[in-house]
């Protein structure tokens, strides 16, 4: 502790600072100027937090270019390290003067592109203003005129764009409320999506396309299940009453670009131009509504593990965890009712894209093949996420809270409806409530799925699948399709609906099902059913598609046969898609064994046929077999007695096969024997077997004749030194 004496070295810092005229040239000069900044060195401090200091420091920021070759690189990054210290004088005279900001905010009217390193530095310095003055940092930038303008001009540029997405964040703070709002009436989202026009060059699409999906990222990252619950189960774990704030499925302008006129105008970009770029502006367009429907599935995802763990606290009596509030279902009810409905007001001419005219053909290792192109291959990535949409919703633990979130009852509607005497004295009636209008996302998705009937999509992706076998990515989004719907399909006609007394006409008095007529039908619980068996209905009609439109039986043998004319010649290999082939052969085993006895009756001309018996006891059993075999077969060094040997299979194998007596435990057992014989017989002139009986080998044993192990660490240890004595034995 030298230094609390004064016998330390002292600074250089120090020194230039004592002298009459030093510059902040020659302070930026010195290697321990970062070091001294960040001890908060208090003449330093002094020194940088005057005003025309401040100036210099961010001139050298914004007018980099203006320095010479020497002080290019060097000045800019230690000026914005020395600000990035979060000394509080530095920050507050920065935002003290508001010519220095308005000096500092100046390089976003700047035409682009901006120079990569100056953008990273004036980012970096925003972003430490933000953080230690956001009030007044908020306050600047929402004064300033065309900010969304400035913004997107150079959204292009890494830093900019992450500086946008650090605003939209700081909507989560006490400090930075408002400010979501804020931009969606400046026009963000409007603006981004008109920079998808097809008009325009694709470079300017990615971009974009790009900021949208990080918008969407920003905008639902919410408080996980897992922190909430580590943070107690004092209150909700949506955080209602734990003093968190509820997580809502996005904000403001992800609620803006999901509503109608905004999918409406994507969809237009998407499919009605056709200008060169139009593709550019499919794919990204489909992007952005793949990602929306990802970011809805992780919602309901999240709920359901919420009400799971409610459960458990329930079954288990912990404390009370609340389940999901009954708002937010509401909202995962509705969420996504206009994306759906655009889609499938559109889906027509998304079917089409499939139907789309082969491009030139390429050069590969192969031969010519004609490639699938991008344009289709986003097309049924879309439908597939579709699917995978119903999947969940419907097989949801919480699909009844879904249909009965925020549901009125028409017996209540009509007791509001009573006359109510009026203050004269006569009595009025007031006018009936008018039904809920609003649809949700189980009817939209019972609407799209029944166009997707009408258009034959599943039949239309299932002919790319065999047309293109070389196109793996294809191959695995055709199967989770096909996968989805069968799961669906399984889940839903296990379900026995109740029939409501309306469908039960006819029924004869005194029956016994006759009394259910005059019991009261739960209004809630009718609907749920109803919902049921719409969906019930298209997902059997979506299975008979498959099967009669797409002629899935008759497509897999032909394929099957296809691919063994191609193996049978010579240096012929199995063609691409045989893999995922296997698997949809498996997923439509799996339905029949499943599925009901009316729907076997509908398909038995294409599951009965005697070529689907023989695929199916034939090529698809052989293959099963041959899959559930040991990668590598059994170990190299192993002889015919180890053949039996319990080996993990492959992907989807077990072990197989049984233990024999090999040859090594032949001899250890040997080895046993003679050393318990040599302990009974006492025979001192037995040199080989003396080591086993606790000789100068160190085997096991106390040399009192306990040479049996008797645990599994003493046998390991008896075997180890066996080995040992076997080895010197070999010697002799």
């Amino acid at each position: 502790m030298f230094w609390r004496f004064g016998f330390h070295n002292a600074s250089v810092i120090d020194g230039l600072l004592e002298k009459e005229g030093v510059t902040l040239d020659e302070l930026l000069e010195e290697d321990e100027l970062m070091q001294e900044c960040k001890a908060h060195n208090t003449k330093l401090v002094e020194f940088l937090s005057k005003p025309e200091v401040l100036k210099q420091l961010l001139g050298f920021i914004i007018k980099s270019e203006d320095l010479d070759e020497s002080k290019r690189f060097k000045y800019p990054f230690v000026a914005s390290e020395i600000i990035s210290c979060e000394i509080y004088s530095i920050c507050e005279g920065i935002m003290g003067s508001e010519e220095l900001l308005n000096e500092l905010w100046g390089l976003l009217d700047r035409p682009a592109p901006l120079d990569a390193l100056t953008a990273s530095h004036f980012g970096k310095v925003i972003g430490v203003l933000l953080a230690k003055k956001t009030p007044e940092m908020v306050a600047f930038i929402r004064k300033q005129p065309n900010v969304v303008q400035q913004l997107l001009t150079h959204i292009a540029c890494s830093a900019i764009s992450d500086l946008l997405l650090k605003l939209i964040s700081m909507n989560d703070i006490p400090e930075g409320a408002g400010i979501v709002e804020w931009l969606s009436k400046e026009g963000l989202i409007t603006t981004l999506l008109s920079r998808l026009d097809p008009k325009l060059d694709s470079e300017v699409h990615n971009t974009a396309a790009q900021t949208l999906l990080d918008v969407i990222a920003v905008s639902y990252q919410t408080v996980s299940p897992q922190d909430m619950m580590n943070a107690g189960f004092g209150g909700s774990l949506l955080g209602e009453e734990a003093g968190l704030p509820p997580p809502t499925p996005g904000n403001t302008l992800v609620d803006e670009l999901k509503s109608e006129g905004m999918m409406n105008k994507l969809a237009s970009y998407m499919l009605d131009d056709p200008s060169s770029h139009s593709a550019s502006a499919l794919m990204n367009g489909i992007n952005i509504i793949i990602e929306l429907i990802r970011r809805y599935c992780s919602e309901i995802e999240q709920a359901e593990y919420l009400q799971h763990q409610y459960q458990l606290s329930q079954a288990h009596q912990r404390q009370a965890i609340s389940p999901p509030s009954q708002e937010k279902l509401k909202a995962l009810a509705t969420d996504l009712n206009d994306l759906l409905h655009v889609i499938g007001d559109r889906l027509t001419q998304f079917a089409e894209l499939l139907h789309g005219p082969p491009k030139s053909e390429n050069p590969t290792t192969t031969g010519q093949i004609t490639p699938l192109g991008s344009e289709r291959l986003k097309t049924c990535e879309l439908f597939a996420e579709i699917l995978h949409l119903q999947y969940l919703y419907t097989s949801s633990p919480l699909f009844e809270r879904f249909i009965t979130a925020g549901f009125h009852d028409p017996s209540e509607e009509r007791a509001e409806a009573k006359e109510t005497p009026s203050d004269s004295g006569e009595s009025t009636k007031s006018p009936p409530t008018p039904p809920h209008p609003e649809r949700r996302v189980a009817d939209e998705l019972v609407a799209i799925t029944d166009k997707f009937i009408d258009a034959k999509v599943l039949p239309a992706c299932l002919d790319l699948f065999f047309r293109y076998p070389w196109n793996n990515f294809l191959h695995s989004v055709v199967y989770d399709m096909i996968a989805k719907v069968f799961n669906t399909y399984q889940y839903t006609s296990s379900i026995n609906l109740i029939k409501s007394p309306e469908t039960q006409k006819g029924v004869e008095a005194g029956s016994p099902t006759a009394a259910t007529q005059s019991e009261p039908v739960n209004p809630a619980q009718a609907a749920v059913e109803k919902q049921m068996g719409a969906v019930q209905v298209v997902v059997r009609k979506l299975v008979l598609s498959i099967f009669q439109d797409g002629q899935l039986t008759k497509q897999i043998i032909r394929a099957q046969k296809e691919n063994d004319e191609h193996v049978a010649k010579p240096k012929g290999v199995r063609l691409g898609f045989m893999g995922h082939l296997t698997y949809i052969a498996d997923e439509v085993s799996k339905l029949l064994e499943k599925c009901p006895e009316d729907l076997v009756k509908e398909l038995s001309d294409h599951i009965v046929a005697d070529e689907w018996h023989s695929y199916v006891s034939g090529p698809l059993k052989e293959t099963r077999e041959r899959d559930r075999q040991p990668l590598g077969g059994v170990r190299p060094n192993a002889g015919p007695q180890n053949q039996n040997i319990p080996i993990l299979g492959a992907i989807g194998g077990s072990f197989t096969g049984a233990p024999e007596e090999s040859e090594e435990v032949k001899i250890r057992d040997d080895l046993y024997q003679e050393a318990a014989e040599a302990d009974d017989d006492d025979d001192d002139d037995d040199e080989a077997l003396s080591g086993i009986t606790g000789g100068d080998n160190g085997l096991p044993g106390d040399g009192d004749g306990t040479t049996v192990p008797t645990s599994p660490r003493e046998e390991h240890d008896w075997e180890k030194n066996v080995d040992v004595w076997s080895a010197d034995a070999s010697y002799d």
